[in-house]
C-alpha cells in the first residue's frame, strides 16, 4: 500500500544503494592503505566486507532503477488521475 502510487520509495533505495556503494569503496580504500600501512593487518574480513558492500549497494541501485522505470511505464498507461476531487470548495 505505501508503494503503490508513488514513484518516491524507489528513489529512496537508488539514493540508499547509492550511500551503501560508497562506504564500501570508502572502506575498500581504508583496507588498501592498512594493508600496506600495518603488514599485519588481516585482509579477510574487512576485503570480505567490502565487497559485500559494494555489491549490496549496486544491486540495491540497479532494482531501484527498475522498479522505477516498471512505476513510470505503469503511471503512464494507467492513464488515470492520481488522486479523487471528493468536493470542490468555492470561495464566494
Amino acid at each position: 500500500m505505501f508503494t503503490n502510487f508513488s514513484i518516491l520509495p524507489l528513489r529512496i533505495s537508488i539514493f540508499t544503494g547509492f550511500i551503501f556503494a560508497i562506504i564500501g569503496l570508502v572502506l575498500g580504500i581504508r583496507t588498501v592503505y592498512a594493508s600496506f600501512v600495518y603488514p599485519g593487518f588481516p585482509a579477510g574480513y574487512a576485503s570480505i566486507i567490502t565487497i559485500l558492500s559494494i555489491f549490496s549497494g549496486i544491486q540495491l541501485m540497479a532494482i531501484g532503477m527498475v522498479g522505477e522505470y516498471l512505476g513510470r511505464t505503469f503511471l503512464s498507461l494507467n492513464k488515470q488521475p492520481q488522486f479523487t476531487i471528493r468536493r470542490e470548495l468555492t470561495n464566494q
